[in-house]
């Protein structure tokens, strides 16, 4: 059972490669096809088979670049994330004190709300990864790195004494990362709902428990 399973995360590999090799006009277009679907039907209804029909594949040349629906909304998810972090980035490197480094993660946090305010289709995918518990465990490897990064982040607080010292820092990196997730995922669901000036007085808001969290009891008592 072990050789099998590491055979199927090996072809599951070798498929994302070659589809990360194919041109990056047709393999934009068979991607932009199925992202319309996964925005238009969600994870679960989506139809696999329309996709190939539109994209003009069959299931055999499909399978050769993605082995399943899952694999196929991985790839578009992947994109996504790709595009979202070439329009905002964090570079924790760049603080050189505890109050530099909280500076710059809450610019980070509201250049996410606006540019997420204003890029309707990278919300949508959004909010499709919180509707269905599929599609998150579709994209399960992406969340880990996500993770890591995160982590990574708060090594970075940590060092600047940006970051408590008084508790384990992985009890707080799982306490601080599950808050980002939660808040993530009600801004993903609710934000259509709310101006952009609504939106960023909220994003403010979580981020100061965050900080409350996270930050040395003196530096906030």
């Amino acid at each position: 059972m072990i050789t099998r399973g590491r055979n199927q995360l090996d072809e599951r590999l070798q498929a994302r490669e070659r589809l990360r090799k194919l041109p990056a006009e047709q393999r934009d277009r068979w991607l932009d096809i199925a992202e319309a679907e996964f925005r238009s039907c969600g994870f679960e209804a989506a139809s696999l088979n329309g996709i190939l029909s539109r994209a003009g594949l069959s299931k055999g040349q499909a399978y050769y670049y993605f082995a399943d629906k899952g694999e196929l909304y991985r790839a578009v998810i992947a994109r996504a994330f790709d595009e979202l972090a070439g329009l905002v980035t964090f570079d924790d490197a760049g603080a050189r004190t505890a109050n530099g480094f909280w500076l710059e993660l809450g610019a980070f946090f509201e250049r996410l709300t606006v540019i997420l305010g204003q890029n309707d289709r990278l919300a949508e995918l959004g909010r499709g990864i919180y509707r269905e518990a599929r599609a998150q465990e579709a994209i399960a490897d992406l969340l880990d790195t996500l993770r890591a990064r995160f982590v990574q982040v708060m090594e970075r607080g940590r060092g600047l004494g940006a970051v408590r010292s008084d508790l384990p820092l992985d009890l707080l990196t799982d306490m601080a990362f599950g808050m980002v997730r939660e808040a993530d995922r009600w801004f993903a669901l609710n934000t259509g709902e709310l101006d952009g000036d609504r939106a960023l007085a909220l994003n403010r808001q979580v981020f100061a428990l965050f900080v409350q969290l996270l930050a040395p009891v003196s530096d906030i008592s």
